[in-house]
């Protein structure tokens, strides 16, 4: 199996059990609202809170998933100081980028027409610029990874428009990220693994039955509703520096055809669909049950080509999601 980190969240505001949590970075892990310098706010990882509802831990253990409980931080003062505390009590720190650089009324990517990689590459640049993430070409051992949204598909209904161009802007966002890193000169292979919350079914006009959903994406299969299969054709496609003469329209970066939105492709300036091969890490929101994850994640594996199917090896994670900001 690819390798897939699947993680299942429930969106709570429920302090109780997280308090101790917090309290263990002794006031370093702030709850108020992001500051409008704030780039990034921060996700403590627990491992032994969140889920007493569910009794299928185990029966999701078989399938290489654990049950993992995030506690949203806002981090006003030193990041490096706060990830050294979070490594030294044990925690893990999942990293979310600010909903404002895409949102912004007046320069946020998504508002100005989906490619983000611009916008994203500089934000990132300055967050590995300052804020302790990374050191000498490797990132803190705290951090497990880079959440680029919550939930791009409803961000982009807020502007009217559907998941095809929120898919698109995630991975201009991507690329962006993975833009930064080759110019901080973040060594290769990165450990830091990607995500996105997507909800598990996308609007579409194709369902789960039609013929072509259940043909590989290498015999001309279809993405249907499946997110992950949908990101997966939006990430497929290769870097521009790496066309060939017999392609040359498509060496331009970026939307392709440009100035458009319905039916574009997105060409990276770096190479994405590797990347998603490699560091890529399943979110799923709510409470979805045993056969809904493993069905997905089943489905997804159908959909790769013969090459993909089996590669990787990274865990799964059944996450219980508890922001308590409003």
């Amino acid at each position: 199996m690819i390798g897939i980190a699947a993680w299942l969240l429930t969106l709570s505001g429920a302090q109780a059990a997280l308090r101790p949590v917090a309290e263990r970075l002794e006031g370093a892990c702030g709850d108020g609202p992001l500051g409008q310098d704030n780039l990034a706010s921060y996700w403590l990882v627990s491992t032994w809170h969140g889920h007493a509802n569910r009794t299928d831990l185990n029966e999701l253990s078989e399938f290489n998933v654990r049950p993992l409980l995030l506690h949203h931080c806002v981090v006003n003062g030193n990041v490096g100081e706060f990830l050294d505390k979070a490594w030294m009590k044990g925690l893990q720190v999942v990293v979310e980028l600010q909903p404002q650089l895409f949102l912004d009324s007046a320069a946020g990517c998504f508002v100005t027409g989906f490619d983000c990689y611009e916008r994203i590459k500089v934000a990132y640049r300055q967050m590995l610029s300052a804020s302790g993430i990374w050191s000498d070409g490797k990132y803190h051992p705290a951090v497990q990874a880079l959440l680029l949204a919550r939930d791009p598909v409803a961000l982009a209904a807020t502007l009217g428009f559907g998941s095809s161009a929120a898919l698109l802007g995630i991975v201009s966002a991507w690329d962006g990220v993975l833009g930064a890193e080759m110019d901080m000169g973040v060594a290769r292979p990165v450990t830091l693994d990607m995500t996105v919350l997507l909800p598990m079914t996308l609007p579409s006009t194709t369902t789960g039955a039609d013929a072509c959903f259940r043909k590989k994406a290498s015999q001309g299969g279809c993405a249907g509703p499946h997110s992950l299969r949908a990101l997966y054709v939006a990430a497929w496609q290769e870097p521009g520096f790496q066309r060939t003469l017999e392609l040359p329209d498509l060496t331009r970066r970026g939307f392709w055809p440009p100035d458009s939105i319905d039916g574009a492709v997105y060409v990276p300036h770096n190479d994405v669909f590797n990347s998603f091969l490699t560091r890529w890490v399943q979110m799923f929101p709510g409470s979805p049950t045993l056969d809904e994850i493993v069905n997905y994640l089943r489905q997804f594996q159908e959909f790769l080509p013969d090459e993909y199917v089996g590669s990787g090896g990274k865990y799964s994670s059944l996450v219980e999601l508890n922001n308590t900001l409003s």
